[in-house]
């Protein structure tokens, strides 16, 4: 089982008052003693700052919402094979491997793919999903009850904690919400840019 932030920091503890226990109990004190006690404390103390590092980038995900919706598959058969073959391998590696309870794909105008819980609604872009092709960056909403334009994703699906916008060119993007608030590490970003970065090359090379 790996170590996380809060588990360092109860290490480093427990051997920071283990050393100085053993401290206080000798009775006669060397300079190798006193090198070795020095060197145990700033190890221990080095450890706890280290969980306290893990424990800042840790996600503090919330509980799992209850979501509303069906859990589907749609996508627009007018694709050709291989855009539709990456599309459903990269969708379900996304809602297996992650967080994530849906996931819509936008390309000019037309929703071609929308996977997992999922509104019955026609879900139109706004001004976030705009912003983020536009700019050509991701846009993290790690919890939308606090983000004024929410009601932008309510086609998307009704009442999801956290959204990721991920650009794909200037004219599609990846929707992507998550079952609860901040349950998106950096590690998923990073590999879902990079994914929609090869979507880009494959719609291009299709001529979509």
């Amino acid at each position: 089982m790996g170590f996380n932030g809060k588990s360092l920091i109860l290490v480093g503890a427990i051997l920071f008052i283990f050393q100085i226990a053993n401290f206080i109990s000798i009775e006669t004190i060397t300079p190798e003693l006193e090198r070795a006690q020095v060197l145990a404390a700033i190890a221990s103390l080095i450890i706890i700052l280290i969980g306290f590092l893990f424990k800042q980038f840790e996600p503090l995900a919330g509980e799992k919402a209850a979501l509303k919706g069906e859990n589907k598959f749609l996508f627009d058969r007018n694709m050709p094979d291989e855009v539709i073959d990456e599309l459903a391998w990269g969708s379900e590696a996304i809602l297996t491997s992650t967080a994530a309870a849906a996931i819509l794909i936008h390309n000019d105008g037309v929703n071609i793919l929308r996977r997992g819980i999922t509104s019955s609604n026609d879900f139109k872009p706004g001004e976030t999903c705009l912003r983020s092709i536009k700019d050509m960056k991701l846009i993290s909403l790690a919890n939308t009850k606090f983000y004024p334009g929410r009601d932008e994703f309510f086609n998307f699906c009704a009442e999801i904690p956290s959204i990721l916008v991920v650009p794909i060119n200037n004219k599609a993007f990846i929707l992507i919400g998550g079952w609860s608030a901040k349950c998106f590490t950096k590690s998923d970003e990073k590999w879902i840019n990079n994914w929609s970065k090869k979507i880009n090359n494959i719609f291009s090379k299709n001529k979509i």
